[in-house]
């Protein structure tokens, strides 16, 4: 016979195959209420509950409603679910199992446990949604690779090793996976994981910052063979240059207002976005929610891009929308010059620029960093600046020629 853990007892009918229970201080006022073990004797299972047991507490409120919890082996306390659900409650031991274990690595400084304390700092809470999903890709990336390591022993040559074989065809995620890397490893310097950030000492993967604008021709293919219900977005990116997150959530302004306030998620700033009058009158023309059936009148400011069924779009919906939309055979330029939305956002910069507007006004009307903005005026500058000298050769053309070809002809 099957020695059991202290407090768990079998229970069925018989003949029957037996459930066993963790019955604390059964048939006496201090008694636990019956918690069921999901496995049988002699399985693996079995054996870790068993060592999960005396971690268990449970405290009755004075309403008589039954509080679990778990304490690891850290000694720190984690809240659990109600016993009755069976698998989310264990599911729950498990998942603090783990973070305990993680934690206890901490003492060696490994990269688990500097993910879970940066998780819980307000450098990490306090960004943006769509800020700490890139962040949780790449640090999933980061744990899988040197999660029981202490970070000291990183070296930038490990590092540079990775960002040369596994992001050598994906330049914009190495990027992203070495900013991730680098924060996160600085993050852990004043909190004792390392005195220094090897990751600095890596070659930083080249890019000019910004993703290409589209040209004439991306317009016209788009426009002919895109699903309708995705055009608005691409005016709205182009027009008002903002990142395709800020622009799925847009609200639609006002009858006659210019200007629609929009809040950039990276950022958390407020951005005056400006109307312009063919982009308003895009936004008249544009599809707008049915009334309600009972004939209560549509409220003035809805969500400004809808899907054809009259939905507002989510954001996974549209990237969803978006990527079949660009498979397609018609939209192969896209594929080859890998044209992104995000190259809206640099069309609606040059647009300003080469119009005249300076540094600032471009930065306040985008929502964009004043050394992002300079970073693409040079670029603009350069097709200013050479259309600007070919107007003053032609204009001192006449006097200029005898110096440069003499008496010499212009054959017919």
């Amino acid at each position: 016979m099957v020695a059991l853990p202290d407090y768990v007892r079998p229970a069925g009918k018989p003949g029957c195959k037996p459930i066993y229970y963790f019955e604390k201080h059964r048939r006496t006022p201090r008694a636990w209420p019956r918690l069921r073990i999901p496995a049988e004797p002699l399985t693996e299972e079995f054996a870790r509950r068993a060592m999960q047991l005396p971690r268990l507490a449970a405290v009755q409120d004075a309403a008589g409603a039954w509080a679990w919890s778990y304490t690891d082996v850290t000694g720190r306390a984690h809240p659990l679910p109600a016993a009755a659900d069976c698998a989310a409650f264990w599911a729950a031991v498990d998942k603090a199992d783990d973070i305990g274990r993680k934690l206890a690595a901490g003492i060696a400084k490994t990269f688990s446990a500097l993910v879970i304390e940066f998780r819980e700092s307000r450098a990490y809470l306090d960004l943006s949604d769509a800020t700490r999903e890139q962040y949780d890709r790449y640090i999933r990336t980061i744990e899988a690779a040197w999660g029981n390591d202490p970070v000291a022993d990183l070296t930038a040559v490990e590092v540079q090793g990775v960002l040369d074989k596994a992001f050598r065809d994906i330049p914009s995620a190495g990027r992203a996976f070495r900013a991730t890397l680098s924060r996160l490893v600085a993050w852990g310097i004043p909190r004792g994981y390392r005195t220094d950030n090897p990751v600095a000492h890596t070659e930083k993967i080249e890019s000019d910052g910004t993703y290409s604008p589209w040209p004439p021709e991306a317009f016209d293919l788009f426009f002919a063979h895109a699903r309708v219900d995705l055009h608005l977005a691409v005016y709205s990116g182009l027009f008002t240059g903002q990142r395709k997150v800020d622009v799925i959530n847009m609200i639609r302004p006002k009858a006659g207002a210019t200007e629609m306030p929009v809040v950039a998620q990276k950022t958390d700033l407020r951005v005056p976005v400006q109307i312009h009058s063919e982009y308003r009158a895009l936004i008249d023309a544009a599809k707008v929610t049915p009334a309600a059936a009972d004939g209560e009148a549509v409220p003035e400011q809805l969500r400004l891009h809808l899907r054809a069924d009259g939905a507002p779009w989510t954001y996974e919906g549209f990237k969803t929308a978006w990527g079949r939309e660009l498979a397609k055979p018609e939209l192969k330029l896209f594929r080859d010059r890998r044209l992104v939305f995000h190259g809206l956002r640099k069309n609606a910069v040059n647009m300003l620029l080469e119009v005249g507007c300076t540094e600032e006004q471009v930065g306040a009307i985008v929502g964009m960093s004043a050394a992002m903005v300079h970073h693409y005026s040079k670029e603009v500058s350069r097709f200013r600046l050479a259309r600007s000298a070919m107007r003053i050769l032609e204009s001192g053309w006449a006097d200029q020629r005898v110096h440069v070809l003499g008496k010499a002809k212009t054959s017919d």
